[in-house]
Protein backbone atom coordinates (compact mmCIF):
# COMPACT_ATOMS: atom_id res chain seq x y z
CA UNK A 1 0.00 0.00 0.00
CA UNK A 2 1.41 3.44 -0.81
CA UNK A 3 2.01 5.80 2.03
CA UNK A 4 0.05 9.41 1.19
CA UNK A 5 1.97 11.92 3.12
CA UNK A 6 -0.21 15.52 2.77
CA UNK A 7 2.44 17.53 4.91
CA UNK A 8 5.26 17.52 6.97
CA UNK A 9 5.35 20.70 9.52
CA UNK A 10 6.52 21.19 13.29
CA UNK A 11 4.15 19.25 14.89
CA UNK A 12 4.81 16.47 12.84
CA UNK A 13 3.92 13.78 9.59
CA UNK A 14 0.89 14.67 8.15
CA UNK A 15 -0.38 11.20 6.47
CA UNK A 16 -3.59 11.19 4.39
CA UNK A 17 -4.65 7.82 5.84
CA UNK A 18 -2.85 5.36 8.18
CA UNK A 19 -1.26 2.04 6.79
CA UNK A 20 0.87 -1.01 8.44
CA UNK A 21 4.01 -0.11 7.55
CA UNK A 22 7.69 1.66 8.97
CA UNK A 23 8.34 5.46 8.08
CA UNK A 24 12.05 6.16 7.79
CA UNK A 25 12.86 9.51 7.89
CA UNK A 26 15.74 11.42 6.63
CA UNK A 27 17.00 15.19 7.40
CA UNK A 28 19.98 16.03 5.10
CA UNK A 29 20.09 12.49 3.86
CA UNK A 30 20.74 11.29 7.45
CA UNK A 31 17.96 8.93 8.54
CA UNK A 32 17.39 10.28 12.02
CA UNK A 33 13.92 8.72 12.64
CA UNK A 34 12.03 5.70 12.55
CA UNK A 35 8.04 5.29 13.11
CA UNK A 36 5.44 2.49 12.64
CA UNK A 37 2.30 3.25 11.57
CA UNK A 38 -0.97 0.99 11.70
CA UNK A 39 -3.25 1.03 9.40
CA UNK A 40 -6.53 2.46 8.73
CA UNK A 41 -9.12 4.63 6.81
CA UNK A 42 -8.83 8.35 8.20
CA UNK A 43 -6.18 10.78 7.91
CA UNK A 44 -3.27 9.87 10.83
CA UNK A 45 -0.74 12.74 12.25
CA UNK A 46 2.07 11.32 13.44
CA UNK A 47 4.11 13.55 16.60
CA UNK A 48 7.48 14.20 16.62
CA UNK A 49 9.08 12.27 19.53
CA UNK A 50 10.19 15.49 21.95
CA UNK A 51 13.62 15.01 21.82
CA UNK A 52 13.82 15.62 17.83
CA UNK A 53 11.20 18.40 17.74
CA UNK A 54 13.39 19.89 20.47
CA UNK A 55 15.86 19.54 17.98
CA UNK A 56 13.85 20.67 14.72
CA UNK A 57 15.15 24.37 14.23
CA UNK A 58 16.65 25.59 10.46
CA UNK A 59 15.88 23.92 7.10
CA UNK A 60 16.77 20.38 6.26
CA UNK A 61 15.30 18.65 2.95
CA UNK A 62 13.25 15.97 3.98
CA UNK A 63 12.39 12.73 2.75
CA UNK A 64 10.59 9.90 4.53
CA UNK A 65 10.95 6.22 2.60
CA UNK A 66 9.12 3.09 3.05
CA UNK A 67 11.01 0.18 2.41
CA UNK A 68 13.68 1.97 0.93
CA UNK A 69 11.27 3.28 -1.53
CA UNK A 70 10.88 7.20 -1.66
CA UNK A 71 7.28 8.40 -0.62
CA UNK A 72 7.90 12.45 0.39
CA UNK A 73 10.81 14.61 -0.42
CA UNK A 74 10.80 18.75 0.58
CA UNK A 75 13.05 21.25 1.53
CA UNK A 76 11.03 22.32 5.06
CA UNK A 77 11.78 24.72 7.81
CA UNK A 78 10.98 24.37 11.12
CA UNK A 79 11.45 26.21 14.47
CA UNK A 80 13.56 29.75 13.63
CA UNK A 81 14.35 28.57 10.78
CA UNK A 82 18.02 29.72 11.35
CA UNK A 83 20.73 27.58 9.50
CA UNK A 84 20.24 23.59 8.77
CA UNK A 85 18.69 21.26 11.59
CA UNK A 86 21.57 19.45 13.29
CA UNK A 87 21.23 15.92 14.34
CA UNK A 88 24.47 15.36 16.11
CA UNK A 89 25.90 15.33 19.72
CA UNK A 90 27.89 17.49 21.76
CA UNK A 91 31.03 16.10 20.14
CA UNK A 92 29.68 16.38 16.73
CA UNK A 93 28.61 12.49 16.45
CA UNK A 94 25.74 11.72 14.40
CA UNK A 95 22.55 10.72 16.77
CA UNK A 96 18.67 9.38 16.04
CA UNK A 97 16.00 9.29 17.96
CA UNK A 98 15.34 5.37 19.09
CA UNK A 99 11.90 3.48 18.99
CA UNK A 100 12.03 4.70 22.83
CA UNK A 101 12.32 8.54 21.56
CA UNK A 102 15.42 8.31 23.69
CA UNK A 103 18.40 10.28 21.74
CA UNK A 104 21.28 7.91 20.97
CA UNK A 105 24.31 7.22 19.00
CA UNK A 106 24.36 4.36 16.48
CA UNK A 107 26.87 1.46 15.88
CA UNK A 108 26.85 2.83 12.18
CA UNK A 109 28.07 5.95 12.40
CA UNK A 110 31.32 4.53 15.24
CA UNK A 111 33.33 2.28 14.24
CA UNK A 112 35.79 4.30 13.19
CA UNK A 113 36.15 6.06 16.48
CA UNK A 114 36.45 2.64 18.41
CA UNK A 115 33.40 2.24 19.89
CA UNK A 116 32.63 -0.65 18.88
CA UNK A 117 36.03 -2.83 19.47
CA UNK A 118 35.37 -0.43 22.87
CA UNK A 119 32.10 -2.13 23.70
CA UNK A 120 32.23 -5.63 23.34
CA UNK A 121 35.45 -6.01 25.18
CA UNK A 122 33.33 -4.32 27.76
CA UNK A 123 30.72 -6.73 27.49
CA UNK A 124 33.66 -9.57 27.85
CA UNK A 125 34.85 -8.13 30.82
CA UNK A 126 31.39 -7.64 32.62
CA UNK A 127 30.41 -11.31 31.55
CA UNK A 128 33.99 -12.56 33.28
CA UNK A 129 33.08 -10.71 36.44
CA UNK A 130 29.38 -12.00 36.73
CA UNK A 131 30.78 -15.95 36.28
CA UNK A 132 34.21 -15.38 38.25
CA UNK A 133 32.49 -13.58 41.03
CA UNK A 134 29.15 -14.59 41.21
CA UNK A 135 29.18 -17.97 39.38
CA UNK A 136 26.49 -16.78 37.46
CA UNK A 137 26.66 -17.32 33.42
CA UNK A 138 25.48 -14.60 31.31
CA UNK A 139 24.73 -14.32 27.35
CA UNK A 140 24.31 -11.77 24.67
CA UNK A 141 20.86 -11.17 24.30
CA UNK A 142 17.94 -9.28 22.41
CA UNK A 143 19.79 -7.00 19.80
CA UNK A 144 22.81 -8.12 20.43
CA UNK A 145 22.03 -11.55 19.71
CA UNK A 146 19.47 -10.31 16.86
CA UNK A 147 22.98 -8.74 15.14
CA UNK A 148 24.91 -11.99 15.87
CA UNK A 149 22.82 -14.78 14.26
CA UNK A 150 21.97 -12.25 11.06
CA UNK A 151 25.59 -11.19 10.06
CA UNK A 152 28.12 -11.57 13.45
CA UNK A 153 28.26 -8.13 14.12
CA UNK A 154 26.52 -5.22 15.78
CA UNK A 155 23.22 -4.04 13.89
CA UNK A 156 23.48 -0.72 12.39
CA UNK A 157 20.53 1.22 13.64
CA UNK A 158 21.65 -0.14 17.26
CA UNK A 159 23.29 1.82 20.35
CA UNK A 160 24.22 -0.48 22.79
CA UNK A 161 25.17 -4.19 23.85
CA UNK A 162 22.66 -6.33 25.82
CA UNK A 163 23.30 -9.31 28.37
CA UNK A 164 20.49 -11.42 30.14
CA UNK A 165 21.62 -14.48 32.62
CA UNK A 166 18.92 -17.15 34.03
CA UNK A 167 17.89 -16.96 37.90
CA UNK A 168 17.48 -19.83 39.53
CA UNK A 169 16.46 -17.94 42.80
CA UNK A 170 12.32 -19.16 44.04
CA UNK A 171 11.26 -15.15 44.49
CA UNK A 172 11.47 -11.82 43.28
CA UNK A 173 13.38 -10.21 46.36
CA UNK A 174 15.80 -13.13 45.99
CA UNK A 175 16.13 -12.13 42.01
CA UNK A 176 16.76 -8.49 43.42
CA UNK A 177 19.47 -9.32 46.30
CA UNK A 178 21.00 -11.50 43.70
CA UNK A 179 21.56 -8.12 41.03
CA UNK A 180 22.75 -6.27 43.56
CA UNK A 181 25.23 -8.92 44.39
CA UNK A 182 25.99 -8.56 40.69
CA UNK A 183 26.39 -4.67 40.67
CA UNK A 184 28.40 -4.66 43.93
CA UNK A 185 31.13 -7.47 42.40
CA UNK A 186 30.95 -4.79 39.04
CA UNK A 187 31.48 -2.05 41.28
CA UNK A 188 34.17 -3.52 43.20
CA UNK A 189 36.00 -4.32 39.85
CA UNK A 190 36.04 -0.50 39.04
CA UNK A 191 32.86 -0.55 36.72
CA UNK A 192 30.17 2.09 37.06
CA UNK A 193 27.08 0.52 37.05
CA UNK A 194 23.07 2.12 37.21
CA UNK A 195 20.11 0.60 38.41
CA UNK A 196 16.97 0.71 36.70
CA UNK A 197 14.92 -1.49 38.28
CA UNK A 198 15.61 -4.56 40.73
CA UNK A 199 15.61 -6.95 37.58
CA UNK A 200 17.76 -4.55 35.17
CA UNK A 201 20.92 -2.88 35.52
CA UNK A 202 23.12 -0.81 32.86
CA UNK A 203 26.86 -0.84 33.00
CA UNK A 204 27.76 2.53 32.15
CA UNK A 205 31.94 3.81 30.87
CA UNK A 206 33.46 6.74 28.72
CA UNK A 207 33.22 5.94 25.15
CA UNK A 208 36.36 6.07 23.17
CA UNK A 209 34.33 8.93 20.53
CA UNK A 210 33.59 10.84 23.67
CA UNK A 211 30.12 10.35 25.76
CA UNK A 212 28.56 7.63 27.84
CA UNK A 213 28.26 4.23 26.43
CA UNK A 214 26.02 1.56 28.56
CA UNK A 215 25.64 -2.65 28.58
CA UNK A 216 22.71 -3.62 29.31
CA UNK A 217 22.38 -6.37 32.51
CA UNK A 218 18.61 -7.99 32.70
CA UNK A 219 17.36 -10.71 35.30
CA UNK A 220 15.52 -13.80 33.34
CA UNK A 221 13.49 -16.38 35.10
CA UNK A 222 10.93 -19.46 34.95
CA UNK A 223 7.77 -19.05 36.78
CA UNK A 224 6.71 -22.78 36.45
CA UNK A 225 7.54 -23.22 32.02
CA UNK A 226 6.95 -19.61 31.33
CA UNK A 227 10.37 -17.56 30.62
CA UNK A 228 10.65 -14.09 31.57
CA UNK A 229 12.87 -12.04 30.07
CA UNK A 230 12.68 -8.35 31.70
CA UNK A 231 9.06 -6.50 30.97
CA UNK A 232 8.65 -7.65 27.33
CA UNK A 233 8.82 -11.34 27.17
CA UNK A 234 6.70 -14.18 28.63
CA UNK A 235 6.50 -16.98 26.84
CA UNK A 236 6.12 -21.38 26.97
CA UNK A 237 10.26 -21.63 26.15
CA UNK A 238 11.97 -24.65 27.14
CA UNK A 239 14.81 -24.60 29.12
CA UNK A 240 16.93 -26.15 26.53
CA UNK A 241 16.74 -23.34 24.30
CA UNK A 242 18.72 -21.09 26.76
CA UNK A 243 21.12 -24.23 28.37
CA UNK A 244 23.93 -25.26 28.02
CA UNK A 245 24.99 -21.95 26.02
CA UNK A 246 26.56 -22.20 23.37
CA UNK A 247 29.29 -19.38 21.50
CA UNK A 248 28.38 -16.97 18.70
CA UNK A 249 30.98 -15.09 16.65
CA UNK A 250 30.10 -11.17 16.96
CA UNK A 251 32.20 -8.50 15.97
CA UNK A 252 35.26 -11.12 15.30
CA UNK A 253 34.92 -12.37 19.17
CA UNK A 254 33.21 -15.57 20.52
CA UNK A 255 30.32 -14.71 22.86
CA UNK A 256 28.13 -16.70 24.64
CA UNK A 257 24.52 -17.40 23.58
CA UNK A 258 21.59 -19.11 24.31
CA UNK A 259 21.52 -22.96 22.84
CA UNK A 260 18.60 -21.49 20.60
CA UNK A 261 19.20 -18.43 19.35
CA UNK A 262 16.39 -18.88 16.86
CA UNK A 263 13.68 -19.91 19.61
CA UNK A 264 14.50 -16.92 21.96
CA UNK A 265 14.77 -14.06 18.80
CA UNK A 266 11.50 -15.39 17.53
CA UNK A 267 9.56 -15.09 21.01
CA UNK A 268 11.28 -11.53 21.53
CA UNK A 269 11.01 -10.00 18.07
CA UNK A 270 8.28 -12.42 15.89
CA UNK A 271 9.12 -15.16 13.01
CA UNK A 272 10.02 -12.26 10.77
CA UNK A 273 13.07 -11.48 12.69
CA UNK A 274 15.91 -11.80 10.20
CA UNK A 275 14.33 -8.86 8.50
CA UNK A 276 15.53 -5.58 9.61
CA UNK A 277 13.23 -3.36 11.13
CA UNK A 278 14.48 0.03 12.98
CA UNK A 279 11.39 1.32 14.11
CA UNK A 280 10.30 -2.34 15.97
CA UNK A 281 9.48 -2.16 19.57
CA UNK A 282 8.70 -4.54 22.19
CA UNK A 283 4.96 -4.16 22.82
CA UNK A 284 4.01 -6.41 25.89
CA UNK A 285 0.74 -6.91 27.52
CA UNK A 286 -0.63 -4.42 30.51
CA UNK A 287 -0.41 -7.63 32.05
CA UNK A 288 3.25 -8.64 31.32
CA UNK A 289 4.36 -5.15 32.46
CA UNK A 290 2.06 -4.32 35.72
CA UNK A 291 3.31 -7.91 37.12
CA UNK A 292 7.15 -6.62 36.64
CA UNK A 293 6.55 -3.68 37.69
CA UNK A 294 4.97 -5.09 41.01
CA UNK A 295 7.91 -7.69 41.75
CA UNK A 296 10.70 -5.10 40.60
CA UNK A 297 9.53 -1.86 40.34
CA UNK A 298 11.44 1.08 38.49
CA UNK A 299 13.48 3.73 38.71
CA UNK A 300 13.06 5.56 35.09
CA UNK A 301 9.79 7.13 35.12
CA UNK A 302 10.58 10.47 33.69
CA UNK A 303 14.38 9.63 35.40
CA UNK A 304 16.21 10.41 31.96
CA UNK A 305 14.10 13.61 31.40
CA UNK A 306 14.60 14.94 34.79
CA UNK A 307 18.55 14.05 34.49
CA UNK A 308 18.74 16.09 31.74
CA UNK A 309 16.49 19.12 32.78
CA UNK A 310 18.91 19.17 36.33
CA UNK A 311 21.89 19.38 34.23
CA UNK A 312 20.51 21.89 31.95
CA UNK A 313 19.68 24.27 35.23
CA UNK A 314 23.21 23.18 36.71
CA UNK A 315 25.12 24.20 33.66
CA UNK A 316 23.44 27.38 33.38
CA UNK A 317 24.91 28.21 36.32
CA UNK A 318 25.04 27.32 40.19
CA UNK A 319 23.36 30.18 42.28
CA UNK A 320 21.55 28.54 45.25
CA UNK A 321 17.77 29.89 45.42
CA UNK A 322 16.21 32.57 47.45
CA UNK A 323 14.12 29.27 49.34
CA UNK A 324 17.71 28.45 49.96
CA UNK A 325 18.28 31.23 51.81
CA UNK A 326 15.29 31.33 53.38
CA UNK A 327 15.60 28.22 55.51
CA UNK A 328 19.10 29.07 56.34
CA UNK A 329 17.52 32.35 58.24
CA UNK A 330 15.25 30.17 59.78
CA UNK A 331 17.99 27.31 61.17
CA UNK A 332 18.65 26.85 64.31
CA UNK A 333 22.61 28.11 64.80
CA UNK A 334 22.69 26.11 67.81
CA UNK A 335 24.05 23.04 67.17
CA UNK A 336 27.59 23.57 66.68
CA UNK A 337 27.67 22.47 63.04
CA UNK A 338 26.24 19.50 63.39
CA UNK A 339 22.67 19.94 61.78
CA UNK A 340 21.94 17.90 58.94
CA UNK A 341 19.63 19.17 55.98
CA UNK A 342 18.37 16.59 53.69
CA UNK A 343 17.15 18.36 51.09
CA UNK A 344 14.65 16.42 48.96
CA UNK A 345 14.54 16.91 45.29
CA UNK A 346 17.81 18.42 45.36
CA UNK A 347 18.13 18.60 41.37
CA UNK A 348 21.37 20.36 39.99
CA UNK A 349 22.31 20.49 43.63
CA UNK A 350 22.48 24.16 43.92
CA UNK A 351 21.15 24.52 46.79
CA UNK A 352 22.89 22.49 48.63
CA UNK A 353 25.86 24.65 48.43
CA UNK A 354 23.83 27.52 50.34
CA UNK A 355 23.36 24.75 53.08
CA UNK A 356 27.20 23.92 53.22
CA UNK A 357 28.56 27.73 53.62
CA UNK A 358 26.02 28.01 56.29
CA UNK A 359 27.89 25.75 58.57
CA UNK A 360 25.31 22.47 57.95
CA UNK A 361 25.87 19.07 56.98
CA UNK A 362 23.96 18.88 53.77
CA UNK A 363 22.73 16.00 51.64
CA UNK A 364 20.96 16.09 48.16
CA UNK A 365 18.29 13.28 47.69
CA UNK A 366 16.89 12.65 44.01
CA UNK A 367 16.63 10.16 41.50
CA UNK A 368 17.77 12.18 38.79
CA UNK A 369 21.07 13.43 39.87
CA UNK A 370 22.99 15.05 37.23
CA UNK A 371 26.16 13.45 35.74
CA UNK A 372 29.12 15.27 34.25
CA UNK A 373 27.47 14.13 30.77
CA UNK A 374 23.70 15.83 31.71
CA UNK A 375 26.31 19.17 33.07
CA UNK A 376 28.12 19.34 29.02
CA UNK A 377 31.27 16.93 30.15
CA UNK A 378 31.85 18.97 33.31
CA UNK A 379 32.00 16.77 36.93
CA UNK A 380 29.31 18.72 39.45
CA UNK A 381 31.53 21.21 41.29
CA UNK A 382 30.41 20.25 44.96
CA UNK A 383 32.78 20.12 48.17
CA UNK A 384 33.71 16.40 49.06
CA UNK A 385 31.23 16.82 52.34
CA UNK A 386 28.28 17.39 50.69
CA UNK A 387 26.46 14.22 50.29
CA UNK A 388 23.63 12.94 47.81
CA UNK A 389 21.67 9.87 47.76
CA UNK A 390 19.44 8.02 45.21
CA UNK A 391 15.12 8.05 46.27
CA UNK A 392 12.31 7.37 44.09
CA UNK A 393 9.23 9.26 45.71
CA UNK A 394 6.92 7.08 43.13
CA UNK A 395 8.11 3.94 44.99
CA UNK A 396 7.12 3.24 48.06
CA UNK A 397 9.36 0.49 49.23
CA UNK A 398 12.27 2.93 48.15
CA UNK A 399 11.38 5.11 50.34
CA UNK A 400 10.23 3.32 53.43
CA UNK A 401 14.34 2.19 52.99
CA UNK A 402 16.22 5.44 51.84
CA UNK A 403 13.79 6.80 55.22
CA UNK A 404 14.77 4.28 57.47
CA UNK A 405 18.25 4.69 56.67
CA UNK A 406 18.21 8.55 57.24
CA UNK A 407 16.60 7.99 60.33
CA UNK A 408 19.29 6.40 61.76
CA UNK A 409 21.43 9.26 60.69
CA UNK A 410 22.58 10.84 64.32
CA UNK A 411 22.29 14.46 65.45
CA UNK A 412 19.43 16.87 64.81
CA UNK A 413 18.02 17.75 61.27
CA UNK A 414 15.53 19.16 58.68
CA UNK A 415 14.63 18.28 55.83
CA UNK A 416 13.81 20.82 52.86
CA UNK A 417 11.48 20.46 49.63
CA UNK A 418 11.45 22.94 46.94
CA UNK A 419 8.73 22.55 44.29
CA UNK A 420 8.76 18.77 44.73
CA UNK A 421 5.36 18.09 45.10
CA UNK A 422 4.35 19.57 41.64
CA UNK A 423 7.03 17.15 40.16
CA UNK A 424 5.11 13.95 41.09
CA UNK A 425 2.08 12.84 40.65
CA UNK A 426 -0.58 13.49 43.28
CA UNK A 427 -0.76 9.94 44.08
CA UNK A 428 2.96 9.77 45.08
CA UNK A 429 2.59 13.09 46.97
CA UNK A 430 2.21 11.59 50.31
CA UNK A 431 5.65 9.63 49.94
CA UNK A 432 7.54 12.70 50.95
CA UNK A 433 5.36 13.11 53.88
CA UNK A 434 6.03 9.22 54.73
CA UNK A 435 10.15 10.17 54.46
CA UNK A 436 10.00 12.99 56.35
CA UNK A 437 8.22 11.53 59.07
CA UNK A 438 10.71 8.82 58.81
CA UNK A 439 13.89 10.72 59.02
CA UNK A 440 12.54 12.93 61.58
CA UNK A 441 11.68 10.54 64.29
CA UNK A 442 13.54 12.16 66.71
CA UNK A 443 11.61 15.32 66.08
CA UNK A 444 12.52 18.22 63.50
CA UNK A 445 11.20 20.22 60.93
CA UNK A 446 9.95 20.44 57.27
CA UNK A 447 10.52 23.82 54.59
CA UNK A 448 8.80 23.12 51.86
CA UNK A 449 8.01 25.74 48.53
CA UNK A 450 6.28 25.11 45.80
CA UNK A 451 4.33 26.52 42.80
CA UNK A 452 0.83 25.88 42.09
CA UNK A 453 -0.44 26.42 38.57
CA UNK A 454 -3.09 26.09 36.56
CA UNK A 455 -3.31 22.33 34.40
CA UNK A 456 -3.31 25.14 31.82
CA UNK A 457 -0.34 26.70 33.31
CA UNK A 458 1.41 23.44 33.86
CA UNK A 459 1.55 23.12 30.49
CA UNK A 460 2.84 26.35 29.60
CA UNK A 461 5.94 25.97 31.95
CA UNK A 462 6.22 22.85 30.44
CA UNK A 463 7.11 23.95 27.23
CA UNK A 464 8.44 27.30 28.32
CA UNK A 465 11.26 25.64 30.61
CA UNK A 466 11.76 22.05 29.01
CA UNK A 467 10.95 20.61 32.11
CA UNK A 468 9.62 16.76 32.49
CA UNK A 469 5.73 17.25 33.23
CA UNK A 470 4.41 18.81 36.30
CA UNK A 471 0.73 18.67 38.18
CA UNK A 472 -1.53 21.53 40.19
CA UNK A 473 -0.70 21.35 43.67
CA UNK A 474 -3.46 22.73 46.18
CA UNK A 475 -1.63 23.13 48.90
CA UNK A 476 -4.38 23.26 51.22
CA UNK A 477 -4.69 19.44 50.24
CA UNK A 478 -1.03 19.40 51.16
CA UNK A 479 -2.09 20.03 54.70
CA UNK A 480 -4.18 17.67 55.27
CA UNK A 481 -1.39 14.56 54.13
CA UNK A 482 1.23 16.61 56.67
CA UNK A 483 -1.67 16.19 59.41
CA UNK A 484 -2.06 12.27 58.10
CA UNK A 485 1.74 11.58 58.55
CA UNK A 486 1.97 13.15 62.08
CA UNK A 487 3.02 16.39 61.35
CA UNK A 488 1.69 19.59 61.91
CA UNK A 489 2.14 23.11 60.16
CA UNK A 490 3.79 25.42 62.14
CA UNK A 491 4.05 28.33 59.46
CA UNK A 492 2.36 28.88 55.78
CA UNK A 493 2.56 31.56 53.19
CA UNK A 494 0.48 32.25 50.64
CA UNK A 495 -1.56 29.11 50.58
CA UNK A 496 -5.06 30.83 49.79
CA UNK A 497 -3.94 32.22 46.35
CA UNK A 498 -1.72 28.98 45.47
CA UNK A 499 -5.05 26.96 45.89
CA UNK A 500 -6.60 29.02 43.71
CA UNK A 501 -4.13 29.55 41.25
CA UNK A 502 -4.25 25.68 41.42
CA UNK A 503 -7.39 25.70 39.28
CA UNK A 504 -7.04 28.62 37.43
CA UNK A 505 -5.24 32.14 37.06
CA UNK A 506 -1.58 32.89 37.46
CA UNK A 507 0.77 29.92 39.14
CA UNK A 508 1.40 31.73 42.50
CA UNK A 509 4.26 30.51 45.18
CA UNK A 510 3.59 28.86 48.48
CA UNK A 511 5.82 28.07 51.55
CA UNK A 512 4.98 26.42 54.94
CA UNK A 513 6.77 24.83 58.03
CA UNK A 514 5.76 21.70 59.30
CA UNK A 515 6.78 20.01 62.74
CA UNK A 516 7.17 16.28 63.64
CA UNK A 517 7.31 16.44 67.36
CA UNK A 518 10.32 14.44 69.45
CA UNK A 519 9.09 11.03 70.20
CA UNK A 520 8.50 12.54 74.26
CA UNK A 521 6.39 15.42 72.59
CA UNK A 522 4.25 13.29 71.05
CA UNK A 523 3.76 11.05 74.10
CA UNK A 524 2.32 14.40 75.75
CA UNK A 525 0.53 15.84 73.19
CA UNK A 526 -1.35 12.56 72.52
CA UNK A 527 -2.07 12.68 76.15
CA UNK A 528 -3.23 15.92 76.14
CA UNK A 529 -5.74 15.10 72.90
CA UNK A 530 -7.24 12.60 75.24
Amino acid sequence: MRVGVHRVDDEGLHLERGADCSLDVHFDGWRGWSVAVEDGPDPVTVPWPKRLKARLDGTSLVTITVDEQEVFREELTFGSGQGRVELVDRFGNPVIIDKWGLTQRIFETRREGGAVEAMTAMAERVLRVMRDSCGVEGWISFGTLLGAARSGAVIGHDSDIDLCFLSEKQTPAEMAVELWDIARALVDAGISVKHKTASFITVVYDAPDGGEDGIDIYTCFYVGDLLHETATVRERVPRSAILPLRTLEFEGRDMPAPADPDRLLAVSYGPQWRVPDPSFRHLPSREITDRFDGWFSSVMTNRRDWTQYNGQVGAAGMRPSPFAHWVVDRLDDTHDGQLRVLDVGSGSSADLRAYHRAGYKAIGYDYAHPGKHALGGQEIDLPDSVGRRVINLLDERDVLTVGALAARQKGPKVVTARRVLEAVPPRSRDQLWRFASMALSDGGRVFVEGVSRSPQECRLAQERTGSPRLWPVDPTAVVDDVRASGGRVVHREGLAAAARASRTGSPARWRMIVEYPAPDNAAQEGRTDR
